[in-house]
């Protein structure tokens, strides 16, 4: 299926690694301009030459400054505004994953907000009102199973991401009949580089394969694995990210899309 993607303006956050690296290399291959966004220049563009990206834009989306002048990179370099936006640039900023709601400070809660949830929100309102003025764009942000179901450990992390839910569905909600659409990808455990190097150094094979690593992970019970057994693969949200990006998706806004191998239980 042609998904219309040909020569599309596109800018992928967090896309010098994992999930947004791959989101930016499926938009490439369908024909999208793309930019690719990171704070390390060097590794920023290794992934442009390799997926034959428009260019780069570096910098961190901490504050209203920084993230205009990756808006201001990125236009640049698509020759024109952005119409499709993908806010992948995330995680955990504190690292607090197996600490405790009490173990966790205000402050960290402020920082997850900050890298989760208030960088889309800068990036959106750069982008935007020129996606409005074209009468086309498309916005998707990636959450994660965890602001749905949250964990009891990282609540500074989860939620972050359940804010960036709430703030997709307002948005959607916005913007009637301008053709622009809003919407979230919410992976679940998925197989990034970093848990990749985790698998191979706790196994102790450097040449171990994604897909050995995820099927370890599974017998030995690393993790508690969704319903369809394994971890997931980036490639495979990339895949839902490109259906939402495409202007064939035009009744599809407000809405969470969940890639998790069946990991969140609940009706949402």
């Amino acid at each position: 299926m042609d998904l219309q993607l040909k020569s599309r303006r596109a800018l992928v956050t967090g896309s010098s690694s994992g999930i947004g690296e791959a989101i930016a290399r499926m938009l490439a291959e369908e024909g999208a301009a793309v930019v690719v966004h990171g704070r390390n220049r060097e590794r920023a563009e290794k992934v442009a030459a390799d997926i034959g990206a428009a260019g780069v834009a570096i910098g961190d989306l901490s504050t209203d400054a920084a993230a205009a002048a990756v808006d201001a990179e990125a236009r640049v370099a698509l020759g024109g505004s952005v119409e499709i936006l993908i806010n992948n640039a995330g995680g955990s900023s504190t690292g607090n994953t197996s600490k405790t709601p009490i173990e966790i400070t205000a402050d960290d809660f402020v920082s997850n907000y900050h890298a989760n949830m208030l960088a889309a929100v800068r990036l959106c309102r750069l982008a935007v009102p020129a996606m409005i003025a074209a009468k086309f764009g498309r916005v998707i942000n990636v959450s994660s199973a965890v602001a749905v179901q949250p964990n009891n450990m990282g609540a500074d992390y989860s939620g972050a991401k359940s804010a960036l839910n709430n703030y997709t569905v307002s948005l959607a909600g916005s913007l009637k009949g301008v053709g622009v659409t809003v919407n979230t990808l919410s992976p679940g455990i998925i197989m990034v580089d970093g848990l990749l190097r985790f698998g191979r150094q706790k196994f102790g094979d450097p040449e171990m394969s994604f897909e050995e690593v995820s099927n370890r992970f599974a017998a030995e019970k690393v993790f508690e694995m969704p319903p369809v057994g394994r971890l997931g693969l980036p490639r495979e949200l990339a895949l839902v990210a490109c259906m939402l990006a495409s202007p064939l998706s035009g009744f599809v806004t407000g809405a969470n899309y969940r890639v998790d191998g069946g990991q969140v239980r609940s009706l949402n």
